[in-house]
């Protein structure tokens, strides 16, 4: 039950039962499991996609996870028999590759917080990767579940699994703090795949379709889904990285003959 305060109780009393007269949170050290209940009119589809220009997409790789660190592309590969990293610069050519041969399959990829932290699709390990360290991947921590797409978010990491599900981490430890599942018309959208931040949304590929997904941060109800199947016809769209620079978006996917700069309206 909530009281009244009375201005002579003091600031200390105050604070004490306004902490009591808060909502009910979670138990220390269990996430916040976020329930949306979205109107089916919050979603909707656009086609609205300016197509700026395209690089080459050398080697025709597992595209895992995609960023753009100063002026470089950095591009996580998987495959089952061998995964790395790489960086292309501008013109789409290959600077450098580091290979974690037959270690882990690598998946989502993410440079923030004074790291590079590299997911693992199946192994239930993050890792931290540094081309010039030996070995240039080290675990960091071990999750349960898969491991899909990772970004940042402000002051965490957000990955997905395969589900419809976001996991919002601690940076430091990679324990889970929050748990968004994103729906679109009413739907649960699974398989979300490669993430990405632009400072507002989270985009997300959906595997094994031609969508993205722009799932307003501060209102995740609101999702706009993008069909872009001409940009990959011989592949699977996976990969999103912004250009904040720029304003736009570097895209391409496994087996994608070019990565393209498009602008999403």
């Amino acid at each position: 039950m909530c009281v009244r305060i009375l201005p002579q109780l003091g600031a200390v009393l105050l604070i004490a039962l306004a902490v009591a007269c808060s909502s009910p949170s979670s138990p220390a050290g269990s996430p916040t499991v976020v329930t949306l209940e979205c109107p089916t009119n919050s979603s909707e589809e656009s086609t609205r996609v300016e197509i700026i220009g395209s690089i080459p997409h050398r080697g025709a790789v597992w595209t895992e996870g995609l960023l753009l660190d100063e002026g470089l592309l950095w591009e996580s590969t998987g495959e089952p028999t061998g995964s790395g990293v790489r960086a292309l610069d501008v013109a789409g050519d290959v600077l450098w590759t580091v290979s974690n041969g037959e270690a882990f399959f690598a998946e989502g990829l993410a440079r923030a917080f004074g790291r590079t932290y590299v997911l693992s699709y199946q192994n239930g390990v993050v890792y931290t990767f540094d081309k010039s360290a030996t070995p240039p991947f080290q675990p960091f921590a071990e999750y349960e579940g898969e491991g899909w797409g990772l970004t940042a978010v402000r002051d965490s990491l957000v990955n997905s699994n395969g589900s419809a599900t976001l996991y919002y981490r601690d940076p430091e430890t990679f324990d889970v703090l929050k748990m968004v599942e994103i729906t679109y018309k009413g739907e649960p959208v699974q398989q979300l795949n490669e993430l990405e931040y632009d400072g507002r949304y989270i985009w997300a590929n959906q595997w094994l379709t031609s969508f993205v997904y722009r799932i307003d941060e501060e209102d995740p109800c609101q999702v706009v889904r993008y069909e872009l199947s001409a940009l990959c016809p011989d592949g699977h769209l996976n990969g999103i990285a912004w250009d904040a620079e720029q304003g736009l978006f570097h895209v391409t996917g496994q087996e994608c003959e070019r990565i393209w700069r498009v602008r999403f309206q």
